[in-house]
């Protein structure tokens, strides 16, 4: 039996009738227990990635998910994280391939807030914050009024320990998540996001908007239910209010889906908490959550979020050629500390 593995296509058993009428046909046999790809979930993180692990060597991951698009698609429709492990994935270029076969149209990081490198056609650098820090469990873009819908990352440098994106189910979140705090939520008319350009910490204004005139982020901000308030020259405050739980695009599930607990002060690791507060106020924080009607939201209330989120992550090691396809609706990610040479691209869309 020949066996085409430029294609890609995956052939498999479906149950155990399948399988024996295809084992008494006059065929080779070697391949009873295996298949080009077989699908599963790692020992270390049982319940999230769904992982589809290649068995061959050099088969093309972007043709062989075109003609299994389906497929991946209702597994990621099910399970929020889809993980490719083995395939043909070796640069930016064999990612940037995979993209354009896995995303329709891929987004700008606009509204961005965190360090990274635009290399070339919607593709970054993952987050560069220093690699001894944690970055902690979020939605990419929650705040803005059209996130993206896709996550995918992609590791062409393996770090020599830690550094793994961890990821939550932030249905399940939703569900650890105190009844009462989520009718707040809704009572209070959601979450606000304050963010202070131009005081030395955080991006400029114009760095997170890729703009440089500020006539033109106001106009931007107009159109996408932002407050932009000049304050002085390259002082520039912006304030949105959103939704602190959503319904999924497609599935209309209801999912906790924001920035609040990421980016509320007591998130800030002490240290770089008191630093700040010898030049600032709270109010003038590279960034603050609260309430949707401004009143404060109590350190006591994000530590039950944040516990929420920690006691459903899950995380695995990064290899070298491993693409992570996340449905953004449905999982949360993060970045753990780590040791040596780390390098993950990542598009959105």
């Amino acid at each position: 039996m020949k066996i085409d593995v430029e294609s890609g296509i995956i052939k498999q058993r479906e149950n155990k009738m399948s399988f024996n009428k295809w084992k008494n046909k006059k065929t080779r046999t070697s391949d009873t227990t295996d298949s080009l790809v077989s699908k599963g979930f790692l020992k270390e993180s049982p319940t999230l990635p769904l992982v589809y692990t290649c068995n061959v060597p050099n088969l093309n991951l972007p043709i062989w998910y075109k003609n299994n698009e389906q497929q991946v698609q209702d597994d990621l429709d099910k399970y929020g994280a889809v993980l490719f492990r083995g395939f043909n994935i070796h640069s930016q270029e064999d990612f940037q391939s995979f993209v354009s076969h896995s995303i329709k149209k891929t987004a700008q990081y606009v509204e961005g807030a965190t360090p990274r490198t635009n290399l070339t056609k919607g593709i970054y650098t993952a987050t560069e914050f220093p690699p001894d820090q944690e970055i902690a469990l979020h939605n990419e873009l929650s705040y803005v009024t059209t996130p993206p819908n896709k996550i995918v990352f992609c590791c062409l440098t393996a770090p020599q320990h830690g550094g793994q994106t961890q990821i939550v189910d932030i249905r399940k979140v939703l569900n650890r998540i105190d009844g009462e705090i989520v009718r707040e939520f809704e009572k209070r008319g959601g979450w606000l996001l304050r963010r202070n350009y131009g005081n030395g910490f955080g991006p400029s204004v114009q760095k997170a908007f890729g703009m440089t005139d500020i006539e033109e982020i106001k106009a931007y901000g107009a159109a996408v239910d932002l407050k932009v308030t000049e304050i002085s020259d390259g002082i520039v405050v912006t304030e949105q209010v959103r939704k602190a739980v959503h319904q999924h695009p497609q599935s209309g599930e209801r999912v906790w889906f924001n920035h609040i607990s990421f980016w509320h002060p007591s998130t800030l690791c002490p240290q770089v908490k008191e630093k700040m507060l010898e030049d600032l106020a709270l109010s003038e924080f590279p960034f603050s959550t609260c309430f949707g009607d401004g009143s404060v939201i109590d350190d006591d209330t994000i530590e039950v979020i944040r516990r929420a989120y920690s006691d459903e992550e899950v995380k695995f090691d990064w290899r070298e050629s491993d693409v992570l396809l996340l449905d953004n609706w449905n999982v949360a990610h993060g970045r753990k500390p780590f040791t040596g040479e780390r390098l993950v691209l990542v598009a959105m869309g």
